[in-house]
């Protein structure tokens, strides 16, 4: 763990020696550490958060790519990205200063567009499956973003007061996709000028820094104290076994698997909120960002690990059913 708490205690140094400064995150390969220089990976570089700019569900309602649908008598969202983007007036270019000004940071940055086009989205094997994880879930579940940028603005052409010219305002927030928490915003309104996206543009400028730094902070505090998640460990309605049996050892399945998450978290941090013969549920599950070598652990990891330790530990096979960033849902299906 030496090494883990060293790559730990650099790099929120260094991150919060950054944001007082208005150094990008890049500068800190220039400061000569031995420990720094002697690892064969670049822990900083790890763990910088990746970046995507999305539109808002109120841009996308405006421009009627969003809607409500029912299936089996349960309500879901519906979003139509690729619509919203024949559609919107300005996206593309003001999404273009955003992501820009993260890269002259040295962010990584997702590009949403891009992304988008990467998606099959004809390859649900049933629409309610299709519109239980829509656009917005699979966009995310096949980028891994850690910071979401949601982009909501209006412009408007003012023939009145402002004699032709343009109005605007805008509302950015940075959210934490596994959570769903806003983390930092920046707002503007009664933006006035000739050029329609240019007032939204200039607008940012003063405030981008701030953001910058609120989020440079907030994933120096992750990096620290884990990434919150929620655990779910279910029993198949078909499984041969319960969380109340008890394994080889003695102990049920349910106190080898809290055991388990008690030990495989950033200073066991978890409440353990459901415990039935059929689930267990976590939430507040704090899961590390980084391997001791520096390289970067994940969700996806941590739920890789612990199905193994239910099948070799325990002889318990498991489905991985997870579907949103920010959640483990494992099924038991039997020994």
């Amino acid at each position: 763990m030496r090494v883990y708490s060293l790559i730990l205690s650099i790099f929120i140094f260094l991150f919060l020696s950054c944001s007082g400064r208005g150094k990008s995150l890049g500068d800190v390969g220039q400061g000569g550490m031995t420990e720094y220089e002697e690892s064969s990976v670049n822990p900083v570089e790890q763990a910088k958060p990746e970046i995507m700019v999305l539109p808002s569900d109120h841009n996308l309602q405006e421009e009627g790519a969003l809607r409500r649908v029912s299936v089996g008598g349960e309500e879901f969202t519906q979003r139509d990205y690729s619509k919203y983007l024949l559609k919107a007036p300005g996206f593309k270019e003001i999404t273009a200063y955003i992501q820009q000004a993260f890269i002259n940071r040295d962010f990584p940055l997702t590009d949403f567009e891009q992304s988008l086009k990467s998606l099959d989205t004809h390859q649900a094997s049933a629409i309610a499956d299709n519109l239980k994880q829509d656009a917005k879930t699979r966009l995310l579940a096949t980028t891994h973003p850690d910071i979401i940028l949601e982009l909501d603005y209006s412009i408007v052409r003012d023939y009145t007061k402002s004699k032709g010219k343009s109005r605007g305002k805008f509302l950015v927030n940075a959210i934490d996709p596994y959570t769903n928490k806003v983390i930092a915003s920046i707002s503007k309104e009664n933006l006035e000028g000739d050029k329609a996206v240019e007032i939204i543009t200039g607008g940012m400028e003063n405030q981008m820094p701030q953001l910058m730094s609120e989020i440079q902070n907030y994933f120096a505090r992750i990096l620290e104290m884990g990434r919150e998640v929620t655990v779910r460990i279910n029993v198949d309605a078909n499984s041969n076994q319960k969380l109340s049996d008890r394994n080889i050892e003695g102990s049920t399945y349910a106190d080898a698997i809290i055991d388990y998450i008690k030990t495989h978290t950033v200073k066991g941090a978890y409440k353990l909120q459901t415990n039935s013969k059929d689930q267990l549920t976590f939430t507040n599950v704090r899961i590390k960002l980084l391997n001791e070598n520096g390289t970067q652990y994940g969700v996806y990891d941590w739920a890789r690990d612990l199905q193994n330790y239910l099948y070799k530990n325990l002889g318990l096979s498991s489905e991985n059913r997870s579907q949103g960033l920010g959640e483990v849902v494992l099924t038991i299906e039997g020994i």
